[in-house]
């Protein structure tokens, strides 16, 4: 969003993400931002402000015009009639709707209503963010010629309007359609014909991947999408990605994923889930160290069984992981020894049947820097953490058993763990 505003400045040799990203710990050094959760990685996961700052931010925004916030404070009920490049509705779209001007930048709604009407006179909007709104249409969004951002999150049956075309918003940097169920089939055609777009984070929304000929060389961030067979002889041009998540409905196969991942030299966080039934997850995919420029992963997981015959190494994981999550990977070899060689692994989520070969998963030794571990298991009894020469699990600071029958088993030094959190 700072990034749609032209708030942050472009460096040489940063993106302009990277430099929010410093700007943002500046603000936290200030002690005007507070750090709710981090990556593993160290990176900024949420944040918030203190409710003093947010009231001396609203004042100090408001006196300045910079930007609007409905319903008002009382400090403020003088400035309704203030023309605003920037408005937040806190309720009733349809309440507060007329206080917005033709002139509005920024467009924020979090509440309630049954769609924005008249699209047609925000046709200077940059950015429009919706969040928790249910059974509303977009009408004649692809009319918004000069969007920047795009931000429906947490909303129920969504629908975009017929004939809309997404294609049509060539200025498009950010699509964010997280936790967001759509109406339709899937979102509007056009999307993957934006060279400009930077972010596609579209959720559980049922989205093709971008096709073969696309040419998306500014696109850092896409997740998540459909295989598509066509990536088999040819694949999109994504060549800045930094995070990648692909869901596989209906492919007959991953070798169009593992050809792509072949092109990521720059991807940080790959997420690969398989849907379709007696399909496995080939072991290149698995590894994907197998693939050339695959060292500077920092987050892989792996939603589905692994091709017949693939063993766990650790020696094969990306030598810099420090996020690992593992699905009904349906593995014969208990995965805790290997996994606990990995030596910069500090979180650790495992579900359903990651282990079939026995009751009992035994974690004997390693995880040497390991601080977030998460267990909902399925098909095993017990899972068990055994004190080592060098001890096990020394830097563990979170430790969650969602599975409603396992056992843990921990010793001494970790007995404190042995609950829900």
């Amino acid at each position: 969003m700072w990034v749609a505003e032209r708030i942050i400045p472009q460096q040489e040799k940063k993106t302009m993400e990277e430099t929010a990203e410093v700007c943002l710990e500046q603000l936290i050094q200030r002690s005007l931002v507070q750090v709710s959760s981090r990556h593993p990685n160290g990176s900024i996961k949420d944040c918030q402000v203190h409710d003093l700052v947010r009231d001396l931010a609203i004042h100090e925004a408001t006196k300045e015009n910079f930007i609007s916030v409905f319903p008002k404070p009382q400090d403020s009920v003088n400035h309704l009639d203030r023309v605003t490049r920037r408005a937040s509705l806190q309720s009733n779209c349809t309440e507060y709707i007329d206080y917005v001007t033709p002139t509005t930048r920024s467009l924020f709604w979090f509440g309630q209503g049954s769609d924005i009407p008249m699209y047609s006179e925000f046709k200077l909007l940059r950015i429009l963010e919706i969040d928790y709104v249910k059974d509303f249409e977009l009408r004649g969004i692809d009319r918004l010629i000069h969007l920047k951002y795009l931000g429906i999150k947490f909303c129920s049956r969504l629908k975009f309007s017929n004939g809309c075309s997404l294609g049509r918003l060539k200025n498009l940097e950010t699509l964010d359609l997280r936790e967001t169920d759509l109406d339709n089939d899937d979102i509007p055609m056009g999307l993957w014909t934006i060279d400009t777009l930077r972010h596609a984070m579209c959720g559980e929304s049922i989205v093709c991947g971008p096709p073969s000929n696309a040419h998306l060389r500014n696109l850092q961030t896409l997740d998540c999408i459909s295989v598509s067979d066509a990536w088999k002889n040819q694949v999109p041009c994504l060549k800045n990605l930094r995070e990648l998540g692909v869901v596989n409905r209906h492919a007959k196969n991953f070798d169009g994923v593992a050809s792509l991942l072949g092109t990521l030299s720059h991807l940080l966080s790959l997420s690969v889930e398989n849907r379709v039934e007696g399909q496995y997850i080939p072991k290149k995919i698995v590894y994907p160290t197998m693939i050339p420029n695959y060292q500077n992963l920092q987050s892989l997981s792996l939603w589905g069984r692994w091709s017949k015959g693939v063993t766990l190494e650790a020696s094969s994981f990306p030598p810099h992981l420090v996020k690992l999550v593992l699905s009904d990977s349906e593995l014969r070899q208990d995965p805790m020894e290997e996994l606990g060689k990995l030596k910069n692994l500090k979180k650790l989520k495992l579900y359903g049947k990651v282990y079939i070969g026995a009751e009992e998963m035994i974690c004997p030794v390693g995880f040497p820097v390991l601080e977030n571990l998460y267990i909902n298991l399925d098909g095993a009894e017990s899972f068990t953490v055994k004190e080592g020469s060098e001890g096990v699990m020394p830097k563990l600071k979170h430790l969650e058993n969602d599975g409603e029958f396992i056992a843990l088993y921990m010793p001494p030094e970790l007995e404190h763990f042995d609950k829900y959190y």
